[in-house]
């Protein structure tokens, strides 16, 4: 019985890291995306303006 509890806590801890993990990762993919849309946004205006449009 003891030793079932342990294993039980054990996975639930490896799956919770796991789910962080997955959530760090994801925030960081959509900041790279915000980011690198702001930079195409001030190189497309950068750009509009050398060419006086």
């Amino acid at each position: 019985m003891i030793q079932m509890m342990k294993s039980s806590i054990g996975s639930s801890l490896a799956a919770r890291g796991a789910r962080q993990q997955q959530a760090w990762m994801l925030r960081k993919a959509a900041g790279f995306v915000i980011v690198s849309s702001g930079l195409a946004v001030i190189v497309v205006q950068a750009r509009q303006h050398a060419l006086g449009a």
